[in-house]
């Protein structure tokens, strides 16, 4: 069973109770008004005549809706520099990144090359099979110049 609380809330609650509620305000609004009026001319005060806003409401409705239509096509145009703006970073970005990345593998390539040729250097051999000593002593001699320790 359905209480009368329950009833009312179901009413309160819904489209037709809203609009009758804010008509029923308005109302007693411009009746208010209209009384209000009426006894400021009974005591004698001036009565605020009507404004004439029609022309007006249109015409800053009309400016309004420009300066949106205008706000909306400087955030668009914003939007679109900014977006423009990151995919250059990021073609930037890219661009560094390969950059770094071949230069990294070059000196790879390098450092390798200069193993193999000190490798070949240090495993020269005589005739007879015996190993070169001339090389090897050289390369620590290198070794010696190059270190911090011994220099320093």
């Amino acid at each position: 069973m359905v209480t009368s609380k329950q009833q009312y809330n179901k009413k309160k609650f819904t489209r037709e109770y809203k609009v009758k509620e804010i008509q029923k305000n308005l109302t007693k609004k411009a009746r208010l008004k209209k009384e209000y009026l009426k006894a400021l001319k009974e005591e004698g005060y001036a009565v605020p005549e009507k404004a004439p806003s029609e022309g007006n409401e249109k015409y800053d409705y009309k400016k309004r809706k420009e300066e949106r239509e205008q706000e909306n096509r400087r955030r668009a145009l914003e939007r679109k520099a900014m977006k423009q703006e990151k995919k250059w970073k990021e073609k930037q970005r890219t661009l560094q990144r390969q950059q770094t990345q071949e230069e990294r593998t070059k000196t790879i390539q390098l450092k390798l090359k200069d193993r193999e040729r000190r490798r070949e250097r240090l495993t020269q051999m005589t005739r007879s099979g015996q190993p070169k000593m001339g090389p090897k002593i050289e390369d620590l001699l290198n070794k010696i110049k190059t270190d911090d320790t011994y220099t320093g």
